[in-house]
């Protein structure tokens, strides 16, 4: 990548930065302020929580893409900016403008989504199998133990 062209994604990255930081500011304060009044009304408290768990989800993920842009400015100080981390190829301009902090390339982040797209199915066909034998496995321990018993001796004994 040519030395012009990056001064610009680091003036970018360094824009993008200062408005994150507002961002981040403002939602801290929001949540503050709206957990420092006193509420009576146990709907207003329910929705003022709800507000405040929204505000901290989007606060916690502008922190996140707040390291990932430091992490850039790092990468572009170092040298190593615009080189795909998994197979050391060069990361498209196009990429780089569209999400300036990526450290990889289209094809190694298409693999690391679908390596996670298959362990999510992966581990929900393991969840409903371990959930399907659990449930078969007690159900067949209740037929076992009431197998040729009559309903009124199933009455007569919870008495």
């Amino acid at each position: 990548m040519l030395k012009k062209e990056l001064k610009q994604m680091e003036s970018l990255l360094l824009v993008k930065k200062n408005i994150l930081l507002r961002e981040l500011e403002e939602r801290v304060k929001k949540y503050r302020d709206a957990n420092s009044g006193k509420m009576t009304d146990i709907a207003e408290i329910a929705s003022s929580a709800s507000d405040g768990d929204v505000e901290m989800i989007v606060a916690e993920e502008d922190a996140r893409e707040l390291k990932q842009i430091e992490d850039a400015l790092a990468r572009i100080k170092a040298g190593h900016y615009g080189v795909c981390e998994q197979c050391g190829r060069p990361i498209k301009k196009a990429r780089l403008k569209a999400i300036p902090y990526t450290t990889l390339c289209v094809s190694c982040k298409e693999e690391e989504e679908k390596e996670c797209n298959d362990k999510a199915i992966q581990t929900k066909y393991d969840w409903e199998n371990t959930i399907g034998n659990s449930e078969n496995g007690e159900m067949e321990e209740i037929n076992k133990k009431y197998s040729g018993r009559k309903i009124a001796e199933l009455d007569d004994s919870k008495n």
